[in-house]
């Protein structure tokens, strides 16, 4: 609805500006599936059931990326605008068909996060503004980069774009069985690295269009597919009651640093002309910026588990000695009857329950 309203008076910037404000604050809802996918997930599916929800939202984007391709060439720029914001009030339908579920009153108490907790959150918050400020660029001004470098057609453009959602779609419904295999640390790291060497090899592929393309194609679905992988994986670290908060802060500074990558092409581009070159070393500093931040943050994880490992082993250790020093205090006897003569003796036997010696059995 605030999308259709802010194509109504482009020339007044003051409305502009507040409907933005509010299209944008509505937007964050789109967090809601990926987090209900990960708290009704059990550990084995929660990356397949996300991959599969991200795979959907790219199909469709594929449709509207010809669909702008196509119908922006016959009908103009601004109709088809107005065409994409009425069609995304349909997507108000489906909330209709949820449950109506009556959520608790009741507040639990303040959960305290643990070492390793912490230092999963910080890496959350911290990778994810990182991707956000190098990927911005890509993602906001990749039409503006092709037209700039290789005068693309507006189609071209978005055949380039819909080829790379399409990729990332496809490349998604398998990517959880590379972390199966591998893990979700070395997947991760590896894609990390992969994406900073595309980055710093983009000045040369600038010299052939379609090497740039598949490059520019190739950097797009490693980025993407390591989306779900590391929103499943960090927040199942994290408490489930606290999920939504953590993922609004982090999609909060997700959207700043993309603000702030519009801010840093605008200082790169003055007189109308961009330094590429440099756009590109910039970007490829904040990647491995994130790269060498997630192998400290996996570093870190490592050694807090051998310590929260080491704790709890000396913790129940000297929960078993406290208990075996009061349990051998504690000795029993019992008497029976002797039969072998018709005299009544008594036998009398102390038992220790431990095997250690103890007063009675010194072996003296």
């Amino acid at each position: 609805l605030f999308g259709l309203l802010r194509l109504l008076n482009v020339g007044v910037i003051g409305w502009l500006y507040f409907v933005s404000f509010l299209f944008g604050f509505f937007d964050t809802s789109i967090i809601m599936p990926t987090i209900t996918v990960i708290e009704h997930s059990d550990e084995k599916k929660r990356l397949r059931n996300s991959n599969i929800n991200f795979a959907i939202v790219l199909l469709t984007g594929v449709i509207g990326y010809f669909g702008a391709g196509v119908l922006g060439k016959s009908l103009g720029i601004f109709p088809t605008l107005v065409l994409s914001m009425i069609l995304a009030l349909v997507s108000i339908a489906p909330v209709f068909a949820f449950p109506n579920v009556k959520v608790s009153k009741k507040r639990k108490k303040k959960q305290s996060l643990t070492r390793t907790q912490r230092t999963m959150l910080i890496y959350y918050l911290l990778s994810g503004a990182l991707v956000s400020l190098a990927a911005g660029v890509f993602i906001n001004f990749g039409n503006v980069i092709f037209y700039d470098l290789f005068k693309f057609s507006t189609l071209a453009i978005t055949t380039v774009l819909a080829v790379s959602q399409l990729s990332t779609a496809a490349t998604s419904l398998f990517s959880h069985k590379l972390t199966a295999k591998y893990g979700y640390k070395l997947t991760l790291f590896l894609i990390y690295l992969g994406v900073t060497l595309l980055i710093f090899m983009m000045p040369l592929f600038t010299l052939n269009s379609f090497v740039f393309s598949v490059a520019y194609v190739l950097r797009y679905v490693l980025i993407n597919i390591s989306t779900p992988m590391y929103m499943v994986f960090c927040l199942s670290y994290l408490p489930k009651a606290s999920l939504a908060t953590y993922s609004g802060l982090s999609y909060f500074l997700n959207n700043v640093m993309r603000a702030s990558s519009a801010q840093l092409f605008a200082s790169l581009s003055k007189s109308g002309v961009t330094d590429y070159n440099k756009l590109f070393f910039v970007s490829g500093f904040f990647y491995l910026s994130n790269t060498l931040i997630t192998l400290l943050a996996f570093y870190l994880m490592y050694k807090l588990s051998q310590n929260e490992t080491t704790s709890s082993k000396e913790l129940k250790k000297e929960e078993n000695v406290r208990e075996g020093r009061t349990y051998q205090r504690r000795y029993y006897f019992t008497y029976r009857r002797s039969k072998r003569t018709k005299n009544t003796k008594v036998s009398v036997h102390f038992h220790n329950t431990r095997l250690s010696r103890g007063r009675f059995n010194s072996g003296k």
